[in-house]
């Protein structure tokens, strides 16, 4: 008895002096719960007029959602025609896909910053991935064509993108198509130094092949827009950290490392370390720890590539 007891101590005391190890995990995209319903109020259509009376004549449109593949998130939105046969448009979400990104930096031989853009498209994922969009501070970005990849900027007219300069990757030409399981490797130049912004994707087939004739206002009523698209944080040029004193950079930083570590980027040991020894006459000893803790799986390349952007 007093054996078992004992090796029970033994055990729980090495438990204590090795708890298990950390390690940095990429936050995935993130979604909004979206659930497609079948309108309960809607008007009735105006058939025709009656040429005696020029009184309109009404009919009931029965406007319907069916979900057809929960996964792929694919639907089928439904509705009695003028005809008074069945009409169906088939609409798929865009965010029935799992994606995580990562992003590295790296210098070009003119001294401009390279970004890299790793987005994985998860074996879990539903469809292909459509879009990848990136928010920019600066004001000279160069994205890297690649393919029959679509370049584009998005309108700031998009509440969910107005603030920055967003660029647009449109992939759903793109061959091999990124399916789940697949990843694809996307990037930009700039002369601005790394920071945090965010960025979004899109999934599955974009659009809808029309009947015909247009469907009920309360099926299209009920479609997200842009607030559907799965949404994350990664690295991006910005054009203000130009600017900075050394101090302030470290205030920068200072101020993300909880984001980082929500996002999975850092572990809580690495944040602690960094929280009490980034100092302006500390920045050498920081740069060497950095490349320690890349190394060790302590922090990823986006928290390298922003601490050493202090470098420029």
């Amino acid at each position: 008895m007093w054996v078992l007891m004992l090796l029970v101590l033994v055990t729980q005391a090495a438990g204590a002096q090795h708890p298990p190890s950390q390690r940095t995990q990429r936050l995935p995209f993130q979604k909004k719960q979206i659930t497609l319903k079948s309108p309960t109020n809607y008007e009735k259509r105006i058939l025709r007029i009656d040429p005696k009376t020029g009184q309109a004549i009404y009919y009931d449109p029965k406007p319907w959602v069916e979900l057809l593949d929960a996964k792929s998130g694919r639907y089928a939105l439904k509705w009695i025609g003028y005809d008074g046969k069945e009409k169906t448009i088939f609409y798929q979400r865009p965010d029935a896909i799992d994606a995580v990104v990562s992003a590295s930096v790296s210098k070009t031989a003119s001294g401009q910053y390279l970004y890299t853009y790793s987005i994985q498209n998860l074996p879990s994922s539903g469809q292909h991935l459509t879009t990848f969009a990136i928010q920019t501070f600066a004001s000279d970005v160069k994205p890297k064509p690649i393919g029959n990849v679509y370049i584009g900027r998005i309108s700031k007219n998009i509440k969910e993108m107005k603030d920055g300069n967003w660029i647009g990757f449109g992939l759903s030409g793109f061959k091999p198509a990124v399916v789940p399981g697949r990843n694809i490797e996307l990037r930009l130049e700039s002369s601005a130094p790394p920071g945090l912004v965010e960025c979004r994707i899109t999934g599955g087939v974009q659009g809808m092949k029309g009947v015909g004739e247009e469907m009920p206002e309360e099926l299209e009523s009920i479609l997200p827009r842009y607030e559907a698209w799965p949404s994350g944080y990664t690295i991006g040029p910005v054009d203000n950290l130009k600017n900075l004193s050394p101090s302030e950079r470290i205030n920068y930083i200072r101020k993300l490392l909880p984001q980082f570590q929500r996002l999975g980027w850092i572990t809580g040991d690495a944040r602690r370390w960094y929280e009490q020894n980034l100092m302006a006459d500390n920045l050498e000893n920081i740069y060497k720890r950095t490349d320690q803790d890349l190394k060790t799986g302590d922090i990823t390349t986006e928290v390298f590539a922003i601490i050493q952007g202090m470098r420029h």
